[in-house]
């Protein structure tokens, strides 16, 4: 499915919540309307090869929870988060022992704290969860449901030996940089190599 377009809202420059495109209209009313058409008619020019400008498409996954993960600045400590990552007091997980969610969500925290640490992350990487474990709905298939849609991929695929050693699974599209957590800016994208290891599969979008 395509995302047509996505904008930052809650905080400025923080992509704490996405929204598509027709959203626009109840946000910014007649602007947000013609804001909407240009982005389409933009599209369509460019479907139909006559562009004169970029546009920027991206894939939707239908992941969650969002989950934060990258290096503090105030201390060069590693660490995972929700949301709250950007509070004027952030919630930290940089060990086990600061989780404070509990059962299944817990878990995937605890997941993501081991093996996210492995990836040698620069600055604050922001995606949405696809699995922590694999299921086998479909015959022949992984299978993961991280939200509403059911993934399933078949397991003699590049993609699906690749899933099968995981422990994990994530699609990262958001980039943070900045001197403190505080005064850090999102970019839509991930250009950072990550250190390739088995147990994490991910990806971007």
């Amino acid at each position: 499915m395509i995302r047509f377009q996505e904008y930052l809202t809650e905080a400025a420059g923080k992509n704490l919540h996405l929204e598509h495109i027709e959203d626009e209209i109840l946000n910014d009313g007649i602007n947000g309307g013609r804001a909407a058409i240009n982005f389409i008619q933009s599209l369509r020019d460019m479907l139909a090869g006559t562009a004169k400008t970029s546009v920027n498409v991206s894939t939707k996954w239908d992941g969650a929870p969002a989950i934060f993960a990258g290096t503090d600045p105030s201390d060069g400590q590693f660490f995972v988060a929700k949301k709250s990552v950007f509070n004027k007091n952030p919630i930290l997980y940089k060990k086990e022992s600061d989780i404070d969610v509990t059962g299944d969500l817990g878990e995937k925290f605890k997941v993501a704290l081991k093996e996210f640490s492995k990836l040698d992350i620069k600055g604050v990487l922001q995606g949405d969860l696809l699995y922590t474990s694999l299921g086998t709905a479909i015959p022949d298939h992984w299978t993961f449901q991280p939200n509403t849609i059911m993934y399933a991929v078949p397991t003699d695929s590049d993609i699906g030996k690749k899933i099968s050693k995981s422990k994990i699974g994530i699609v990262w599209h958001t980039t943070y940089s900045g001197d403190t957590l505080e005064d850090m800016t999102a970019s839509f994208g991930v250009d950072q190599p990550l250190k390739k290891v088995s147990s994490v599969w991910h990806t971007d979008a």
